[in-house]
């Protein structure tokens, strides 16, 4: 997805440039994404009602042919033909939709890598501590004991707490975990300098109050501005081991909305709950609208059974579950998403009634007849009667007999008619040529 999100970590590093708040700068990157899609959006709407007007039809050959499969799906293909229906036209919307929201996750997971200029290089390394001072906080806690202690102890004995320290994390058999971890000097002693600056930041670290857990390890770029801006800062110098860019860009950036912090998973027991459950309403009301449209366009579309129904709570339930189950931040923006898809639902539905779309159906024949293409229907049933053995101009008869033309079959050129057409093209090409430049052309060339 990284394909995906560098250009989305740009579009949302100049939403955030403009309100210098990410849940401010989340509603402006829906906005702008919503806008871009915009036009895929109306192409499926256009299909979707197509489709509707559709429906008489395609009962009439279920029942027609319900007992010859292949020959429905022949003439189904053929509907579709004469109408420009690709029946599959609606799911690109979707698709771009899901592929935008998944790859926006590493962009909400990462603000120091895509919204930040500063040098990845250094993120990493930042990333790379955060991630050891949680290794070695663990596992020195799974021993029943505290940095605290260990340096302690070793004062009192007389000895170098940093020496010490380097010796025990390199141990395989003691401490497996960290030894791995800290596989070079430069990991190992950047490590237990910030233990030695803070010798209970391993409690601090370790505290389900302020680190999320599950996130340290596996995403700790968000834990970043946990140091920034913990406790008045008692901690924020430890990012100054790495890069103090860092230290002062988690500082400046504004990660909250109405004083959430979107980096946090929502649970049940706190007030981010909200958060999901909105998805979860707002989506179920995009489901609800968009199927009253369908019903109110369409009177004559098959009434929903169970399968239908539950298919219809799918999409919710999958936000709901995407809400709790990733940042704040992504939960948000499915929740702006859904408004705002819940409004172009209106909008398009009020504007493409079946009346409406039946009018840019003709148009579209019209305009295919005219520059003599074929829809991607049209190829496909093409397609398919050659499959058969069947002659595809039966096809192409037929959507032209369905607008009131008459139909007659393109005659193949030879060879020879199809160089001196080449010729004749390259000829006035020349022409045009000599013209623009002032040169004078000598048609006996021709």
């Amino acid at each position: 997805m990284s394909i995906i999100a560098t250009p989305l970590g740009w579009i949302m590093k100049g939403c955030y440039f403009v309100c210098k708040n990410y849940g401010i700068a989340l509603l402006l990157f829906t906005l702008l994404t919503r806008l871009i899609t915009f036009p895929l959006q109306i192409k499926q709407q256009k299909s979707t009602a197509r489709m509707s007007m559709l429906q008489p039809e395609l009962k009439k050959l279920q029942k027609k042919y319900a007992k010859n499969q292949q020959k429905l799906q022949e003439e189904q293909m053929n509907l579709y033909a004469k109408a420009g229906v690709n029946p599959m036209a609606s799911c690109l919307p979707m698709l771009i939709t899901m592929v935008i929201l998944f790859a926006l996750i590493p962009v909400i997971y990462g603000p120091l890598t895509y919204v930040s200029n500063i040098d990845k290089d250094k993120v990493n390394q930042s990333n790379e501590l955060i991630s050891n001072l949680y290794t070695v906080s663990t596992e020195v806690h799974s021993n029943d004991t505290t940095v605290t202690d260990l340096i302690a102890g070793y004062e009192k004995d007389g000895k170098d707490p940093k020496e010490e320290l380097e010796t025990l994390l390199k141990d395989e058999e003691k401490y497996p975990n960290s030894a791995k971890a800290l596989d070079n000097d430069t990991k190992l002693e950047n490590v237990v300098d910030a233990f030695v600056l803070h010798n209970d930041l391993d409690e601090f670290i370790t505290n389900e109050k302020y680190f999320s857990q599950n996130l340290i390890k596996s995403r700790p770029e968000l834990m970043t501005f946990v140091f920034a801006q913990d406790l008045d800062g008692e901690y924020s110098d430890v990012l100054g081991i790495v890069s103090s860019e860092i230290e002062d860009f988690a500082h400046d950036f504004n990660y909250d909305f109405f004083g959430i912090y979107m980096g946090t998973i929502p649970s049940i027991k706190s007030i981010t709950c909200i958060i999901p459950i909105l998805c979860f309403v707002l989506q179920l009301l995009v489901t609800i609208v968009s199927q009253h449209f369908q019903k109110k366009n369409n009177p004559d579309a098959v009434k929903m059974g169970g399968s239908m129904m539950i298919m219809m709570y799918i999409m919710p339930l999958f936000s709901l579950w995407i809400a709790f189950s990733y940042p704040l931040g992504l939960g948000l923006y499915w929740c702006y998403s859904s408004i705002f898809a819940l409004l172009q639902t209106i909008v398009l539905n009020k504007i493409y009634t079946p009346d409406h779309v039946a009018e840019l159906v003709e148009r579209d024949i019209a305009k295919e007849k005219k520059k003599g293409k074929q829809n991607f229907m049209q190829k496909m049933a093409e397609a398919q009667m050659i499959q058969s053995g069947k002659d595809p101009s039966e096809v192409r008869k037929a959507i032209h007999e369905d607008i009131g033309d008459d139909y007659e079959e393109p005659k193949k050129k030879s060879k020879t008619e199809m160089k001196d057409e080449q010729r004749k093209k390259l000829n006035e090409a020349r022409k045009r040529m000599a013209e623009k430049y002032g040169d004078e052309y000598d048609d006996s060339q021709d």
